[in-house]
């Protein structure tokens, strides 16, 4: 199975995040981009590749450890951007940060990363530096450089304010029009051992 970890958006930031969608992607050539369909965004912590069944129990265990060593959280949508950079654009994004800037998503972004460096991928933790998206777009093989006066045309992404208070482990099934995703199951922040078997969304 091939599993990340990830915080789901509420449904209002979700409704909010589409009309500032469709409006911004009206600068994405559909030739170029396929959009990411509105239910399946989420903002991703750790991802762990194919994990086998009996791993993939030790991982939620240590989940539920990060789940109760981390507060529940105020999160705030600001800017966007694109993997790897505009030149040779492959992921167009919208970020996710602390609403207070003080490094409580980042903390917990890296419990999850270490939690599958313990128990199913020896190099998660040492991954890129984590920076807090959500995948809107991505692109269909290899669209032309954007310039800045391209990106300037982008609108800016609205100023969200919202509250994550738990995290959910997904199961990536891969499907010839893209990715879909199954919860497995969530566990709440902030002290919580309650877990939770989930569904498709």
């Amino acid at each position: 199975m091939r599993l990340f970890a990830a915080i789901e958006l509420p449904d209002d930031v979700v409704d909010e995040l589409k009309q500032w969608w469709q409006t911004a992607q009206i600068c994405f050539k559909p030739s170029d981009w396929r959009a990411v369909s509105p239910h399946l965004w989420h903002l991703t912590l750790a991802f762990y590749g194919d994990v086998g069944r009996n791993d993939a129990d030790d991982l939620a265990e240590a989940l539920l450890h990060c789940a109760a060593e981390n507060p529940a959280l105020i999160l705030h949508n600001e800017a966007s951007g694109f993997f790897p950079g505009p030149v040779r654009p492959s992921v167009f994004w919208a970020g996710v940060a602390d609403a207070d800037h003080t490094g409580k998503l980042k903390r917990l972004a890296h419990c999850c990363r270490y939690a599958g460096h313990a128990t199913v991928r020896q190099h998660t933790a040492g991954e890129s530096a984590f920076r807090g998206h959500i995948t809107v777009a991505r692109s269909r093989g290899f669209p032309a450089a954007l310039s800045s006066a391209d990106i300037e045309l982008i609108p800016a992404v609205p100023s969200i304010n919202w509250c994550a208070d738990r995290l959910s482990l997904f199961q990536s099934i891969l499907q010839p029009d893209g990715p879909q995703y199954r919860r497995l199951e969530t566990f709440e922040l902030k002290g919580s051992s309650h877990r939770t078997r989930g569904r498709y969304v």
